[in-house]
């Protein structure tokens, strides 16, 4: 197996058909030794592509799937799924397919020069790229009025990861999977929505202590903080130009976190665009990870998404072979303290406004409030279930974690100020909250085999249990060790990024 500090070979292939220009995809940054580094997230896509041989491998990547493309290769290409979405039916998972590889066609070259002798009715590159944006555009309001299926987002996530991702990581250990979709709402302060901090991104930091951990993240498109910009605030770096890097970034320090930017096209175009598309849904279940890696998934949603549908098509992900799922947990947190169990059920949920309305975050909700979440148990889907305040911790911890120290203003320099206190254990409420996450991420590594850990019947989890899966992880965070598993993660970056040998 090839090392991470072999020679790099430079190609002047290129990958994206659109550049994103200017901070932060190109930025001046603090290399190894203090040596400043010129940083191109669209050089290092071509760098990491072609160590790994992508080039030369998407015409047997297309050739692996062609069952699926049907809609493109025999049907009527853009028309035929345009037509579908239009008059309201839900596509099928080969559809769904279908759909994103034509839309990541239009931005990834090599797939486009491989595909576009063989689609119907394919058009010039502008108009390509024109007709990726309207199915997006279509998928996104299917999204947000009627609802995506399983099928449609595990076709769309299984065409991103096997013909888009130039690089996957192996591992022998079962690698716990961060991902976000984004969209948070916010809980009132001072008759404003205010953010939280980064609860993903330090949720990965601190479970890493513990277990081998993956986040893929961006740069912010549509809020001031993304998890990308949180980690590069802090020394770390994403731009590895190739696989063995990434794996050797993780055997060090067993924390990876991958950049859509740097291994993929398909979110170049959210981001020239300057708005969300349906891609919030597919970035956060699409793993650089490959399919023969067992992943414990920790994916937050947000109103548009039950998280039973996610959970779904985890199963789905799982079983036809592009994903590897063990246990995981799909959720979003609310701005209510408790729920009636049948508010749960995901069909109910579509189809009740005012219920969406109380879907806050795509994060564990903080006290009082409650979360709602879905659980895959060793690849089988286990139901929707209701985890309340008092589930992760008793009434005298929960006094000490009060709202209005969580809340932080929606600027750059708050939410990084919050984000070292929480991380470092330095302030009651936040790290309090955080250990919820990092918990939350624990209990289902450690205790979701257990035949007792859900309550099918009440749809609760084991508070015993996410008690002492919370207490843990807040020994993790007061005792410092989070903090500085994130400077070594870091220098281990500094160390394996952007070489060129």
């Amino acid at each position: 197996m090839s090392t991470a500090n072999e020679q790099i070979r430079y190609s002047p292939r290129e990958v994206a058909s659109i550049k994103l220009c200017g901070e932060p995809y190109q930025q001046i940054v603090g290399g190894d030794n203090g040596v400043e580094e010129h940083v191109d997230c669209s050089r290092t896509l071509d760098r990491l592509a072609e160590n790994t041989d992508y080039f030369d491998r998407v015409g047997s990547l297309v050739a692996e799937v062609e069952p699926l493309l049907s809609s493109l290769f025999e049907g009527g290409g853009y028309y035929q799924l345009d037509r579908a979405i239009k008059h309201g039916q839900n596509l099928s998972f080969e559809e769904s397919f279908s759909l994103a590889t034509f839309v990541i066609a239009s931005l990834n070259k090599p797939l486009r020069e491989t595909v576009a002798g063989r689609v119907h009715n394919l058009g010039d590159q502008e108009s390509h790229i024109l007709q990726a944006v309207a199915l997006l555009s279509a998928m996104s309001a299917k999204e947000a009025y009627a609802g995506l299926t399983a099928e449609e987002i595990a076709g769309m996530v299984a065409a991103t990861i096997h013909l888009d991702t130039v690089a996957r990581i192996r591992s022998s250990e079962p690698i716990f999977a961060f991902g976000g979709m984004g969209g948070d709402k916010g809980y009132p302060l001072n008759g404003e929505n205010s953010k939280l901090f980064s609860l993903s991104t330090l949720g990965a930091v601190a479970l890493s202590v513990d277990a081998p951990v993956q986040k893929h993240h961006s740069y912010p498109n549509t809020s001031k903080v993304a998890g990308q910009s949180a980690i590069e605030a802090y020394g770390g770096r994403s731009d590895f130009n190739s696989l063995a890097a990434m794996e050797a970034t993780l055997a060090e320090s067993g924390l990876i976190m991958t950049s859509c930017h740097n291994t993929r096209t398909l979110h170049t175009l959210s981001h020239r665009l300057k708005g969300e598309t349906v891609n919030h849904v597919i970035g956060p279940l699409a793993h650089t990870i490959s399919s023969e890696t067992v992943i414990n998934g920790f994916i937050g949603v947000n109103e548009k998404v039950h998280p039973q549908v996610v959970t779904s098509a985890l199963q789905i992900l799982n079983d036809r072979g592009f994903q590897r799922y063990g246990n995981s947990v799909v959720c979003c947190g609310t701005d209510m303290e408790s729920l009636d169990v049948g508010d749960l059920d995901p069909v109910g949920f579509q189809s009740n406004p005012e219920l969406k309305n109380h879907v806050m975050i795509d994060e564990v909700a903080p006290p009082p409030f409650a979360t709602v979440a879905a659980f895959l148990v060793k690849g089988e889907n286990k139901g929707t279930y209701l985890i309340t305040a008092d589930d992760f911790y008793d009434e005298s911890q929960l006094s000490r974690i009060r709202l209005a120290d969580l809340e932080v203003p929606n600027t750059y320099q708050d939410i990084m100020h919050a984000n070292s206190l929480a991380l470092a254990g330095h302030d009651e409420s936040k790290t309090g909250y955080l250990a919820m996450t990092v918990g939350l991420g624990i209990f289902v590594r450690s205790y979701l085999d257990r035949p007792e850990a859900l309550d099918f019947e009440t749809r609760r989890v084991n508070r015993g249990y996410l008690r002492q899966a919370t207490e843990r992880a807040r020994q993790i965070l007061k005792s410092e060790k989070a903090a500085r598993q994130l400077f070594h993660y870091a220098e281990v970056t500094k160390k394996y990024a952007g070489k060129t040998a």
